[in-house]
């Protein structure tokens, strides 16, 4: 790979314009793997990672040392949130020492990707905002691993760097928050107030709305934490207020639950009540389990407990510990205290009715010893009947945890196989993969060895292969990108076949190539000879049917066709040009090995090949339907 680097680099200064047009490219797969890997980022962090790595390499080739650094940040980010902490720490270091270069912003290349850094035209300042981001990853990672002197040694650098020679409030508060949060999680609360303070100041200068109430919130969380609860209940209302203009509803249900703490410690159980439900209410809405659901409900348990309402603490409660089993065993043992205590009240009452009762006359006395044998009698009949449920009830258990240990088995196993699955599909994709690298390495070395050689039929003979050799790789590339590993769909690939090879040819203006069909998925070997024969077939009008003329166009089709007696089924290739046309027999010009290819891959489907002139040249080949084989 190396070796290909360095060829690469001698053909730089070799050939001027081959390279600038190449250099060109580059620009905008530079462009569109950073788009690519920044919108990945929150939906497939693994995608995200593969697309970053890409666009990096193609930074370093064209010596773009900016944006090696912003593609390092973003990617340590990534690893970061990922829980990759020694990757990510890598990268970020990296990214910082490239970073340390003052003049690492000038002779950038300016592209859509870009305007993510550069709020200014003055390259010093687009830098310190970069390293800004840089140090503020490098930050959380050392809070995240518990270093929590080092996160904060990080923000104090940055926070010193930025505030002096940039006005980009949005960093300034974000780096403010987060030494807020290091000192919190150092216990140092006045600190954290002090920090939580000046973001506040900040909120009110930025462009966006993304930070409205959050510093509020996390002044309230400070002074909760200080015993101060009537300032942090001030705080969670202003923060409610704002949130609510935004609708973010779980931040909004969060300030609730603190809301609720809050007033219980305040004595107001009415109000911790109403915002211990409306959180819950919130939580809820979101669809899915969000973690504080456990707190809510153990919240609004004791909040029904202060009002000595012990059902509603009990139900709550078992709602917290179906969500998890760390609720506080002191605050059941509480609750189990004081319905105890309610019982042997009643205990207690009913006692001073049975000395009322044996101060009546001895007919009641008589009376009530008839119905307490009565009572027995029926008692034992219960008990003896309640003995047998008993025991019928220990036989269904035992079968009962029979089958949730077979059951505990089945899921083990669905677990085991799909982890498997997933691992084979990993290990598939992944071999797809180096497969297209591998024959993208050949094409480069085709490429290489064709700027060596003089001849130009040689040179054209190169080119056919360094196409053929494409035209697979692309089929390799749809593979691990998409969905079924065992199948391609044809539309796309032959679009992005017909741009490679128009591009090989440097005939993007003045030669269209239309694929008016429908979606259509073939199997991967029948795949790769359609792909090798639409190539050969391109080339060919490419190369002989526009020699005489300056415009041109190219139509690609695959369609099915309805079974016949005979068979399954039919697929329809058509390939038409409106050029000079070829006449009928015509000897193969070149090699003639692009024609010999063409017609052993034909005979290979088992299909049919036609030629027809007729205002340019028409082939259809006619092939059996394959069978599909699906991932």
């Amino acid at each position: 790979m190396k070796q290909i680097k360095s060829y690469l680099f001698i053909l730089f200064f070799l050939s001027n314009y081959p390279f600038a047009l190449f250099a060109q490219n580059d620009t905008i797969r530079l462009n569109n793997f950073c788009q690519l890997a920044l919108k990945y980022s929150e939906v497939n962090r693994d995608s995200a990672i593969y697309y970053a790595d890409i666009a990096f390499s193609i930074a370093e080739k064209l010596h773009q040392k900016f944006y090696q650094a912003s593609i390092l940040s973003d990617l340590g980010y990534t690893l970061l949130s990922n829980g990759d902490y020694g990757n990510a720490l890598t990268k970020l270091l990296v990214a910082n020492k490239l970073i340390e270069d003052k003049n690492i912003a000038k002779g950038v290349i300016i592209t859509l990707f870009f305007n993510k850094y550069f709020t200014s035209n003055d390259p010093k300042i687009n830098r310190i905002i970069l390293l800004g981001y840089i140090k503020n990853s490098l930050a959380m990672l050392y809070g995240r691993t518990g270093s929590f002197d080092k996160q904060l040694a990080v923000l104090k650098e940055a926070k010193n760097i930025i505030e002096t020679e940039t006005t980009d409030f949005n960093l300034r508060w974000t780096i403010n928050n987060n030494i807020a949060n290091a000192y919190l999680n150092m216990g140092k609360l006045d600190s954290a107030l002090y920090f939580q303070q000046i973001t506040l100041g900040i909120e009110s200068k930025l462009d966006g709305k993304n930070y409205s109430g959050a510093s509020n919130k996390a002044i309230g969380d400070i002074l909760f934490r200080k015993g101060n609860f009537d300032n942090a209940k001030i705080n969670y209302l202003t923060a409610l207020k704002l949130l609510e203009r935004n609708q973010n509803t779980f931040y909004i249900a969060l300030t609730q639950f603190t809301l609720a703490d809050t007033y219980r410690k305040l004595g107001r159980v009415d109000s911790a009540l109403y915002f211990a439900k409306a959180g819950i209410t919130n939580y809820r809405s979101l669809g899915s389990y969000v973690p504080e659901m456990e707190e809510a409900y153990t919240a609004l348990a004791l909040s029904f407990k202060d009002e000595n309402k012990y059902d509603s603490a009990f139900y709550y409660l078992q709602l917290s510990k179906i969500l998890s089993d760390s609720v506080n065993d002191k605050e059941i043992k509480t609750l189990t205290n004081f319905q105890n205590i309610g019982f042997s009240e009643q205990m207690r009452l009913k006692e001073l009715e049975a000395e009322r009762i044996k101060t009546k006359s001895r007919t009641q006395i008589l009376l009530l010893l008839t119905g307490l044998l009565l009572f027995s009698i029926i008692a034992f009949i219960l008990y003896k009947s309640n003995k047998m449920k008993v025991k019928a009830n220990l036989i269904l258990k035992d079968k009962n945890d029979e089958i949730e240990k077979t059951v505990t088995q089945l899921k083990a196993t669905q677990v085991s196989l799909a982890a498997r699955n997933a691992e084979n599909e990993l290990l598939l994709k992944e071999i797809h993969h180096r497969v297209k690298n591998n024959l993208e390495v050949v094409s480069s070395l085709l490429a290489l060895q064709s700027a060596h050689i003089d001849d130009p039929s040689v040179q054209s003979a190169m080119l056919s292969s360094q196409n053929r050799v494409h035209s697979m790789g692309i089929i390799h590339q749809k593979l691990y990108q998409g969905e079924n590993l065992a199948a391609i769909e044809m539309r796309d690939y032959f679009i992005n076949l017909s741009d490679n090879i128009l591009d090989s040819f440097n005939a993007e203006g003045h030669i269209k190539v239309e694929c008016n069909m429908p979606q259509l998925i073939l199997d991967v070997d029948t795949a790769v000879s359609i792909g090798l024969i639409t190539n050969e077939l391109l080339t060919n009008s490419l190369k002989y049917a526009f020699t005489e003329k300056e415009n041109g166009a190219i139509k690609i089709s695959l369609t099915e066709q309805a079974a016949t007696a005979n068979t399954e089924g039919l697929y329809l290739l058509k390939i038409s040009d409106d050029g000079i046309g070829k006449p009928a027999n015509e000897t193969a010009k070149g090699t003639g090995f692009g024609t010999q290819l063409v017609n052993l891959l034909t005979k290979q489907l088992d299909g049919k090949l036609t030629y027809e002139i007729n205002n340019g040249t028409i082939v259809t080949l006619v092939f059996n339907k394959p069978k599909l084989v699906r991932a």
